[in-house]
């Protein structure tokens, strides 16, 4: 008798335990699944503005399948715990980068045209009387060339390109301004 009670007990525990290990597995299973999909909802627009933060998400999710693969389903199960709040973040982090770009954009492009044509203006006015410094004609080609690679990158939804563009058209344009003699404006 008390062999068939031991018998049973162990089989209880291996019962109790294949449960507890299907339920991590379900449950890694799941939750990895449901990363993946959020990630990649998010994927495009934070590896644009945050890449650095969206390769950690990245890592974090290859880490707990990883583990899911290794058969560490208790390990899967709690570093895909963490998963769903990263990608919120991430996704908030994306966004709000997003808007700090678009606004710094936003601001170049409405001071650069004007700009631009008050330094056209000056180049025009020192070609005339034949005292335009050397390679400001250059300068001032250049300077367009890179705003309108600017423009076209933002309007193709490359806003972190654009607004790198512009900042280098900018500071081409007051090297540009100093070297005419035209005050920067504040």
């Amino acid at each position: 008798m008390k062999i068939k009670l031991a018998l049973t007990a162990i089989l209880a525990g291996m019962m109790f335990f294949t449960a507890c290990e299907n339920a991590q597995k379900t449950g890694a299973d799941v939750a990895i699944k449901a990363a993946q999909t959020g990630y990649a909802a998010v994927a495009d627009q934070a590896t644009q503005y945050v890449p650095e933060q969206a390769k950690d998400v990245q890592t974090s999710i290859q880490s707990a399948k990883d583990a899911y693969d290794k058969g560490d389903y208790a390990a899967a199960f709690e570093a895909s715990k963490a998963l769903p709040g990263k990608i919120k973040d991430l996704a908030a982090a994306a966004s709000a980068k997003k808007d700090e770009l678009t606004a710094k954009w936003n601001d170049l492009s409405s001071s650069m045209p004007g700009l631009v044509s008050a330094v056209q203006t000056k180049v025009d006015a020192l070609t005339k009387s034949h005292k335009l410094p050397a390679g400001a004609a250059d300068s001032l080609a250049s300077v367009k060339q890179t705003w309108t690679d600017a423009s076209a990158a933002f309007t193709s939804g490359q806003i972190p390109e654009a607004v790198a563009k512009a900042s280098d058209a900018k500071a081409k344009l007051t090297e540009l301004q100093t070297k005419l003699g035209i005050k920067p404006a504040a």
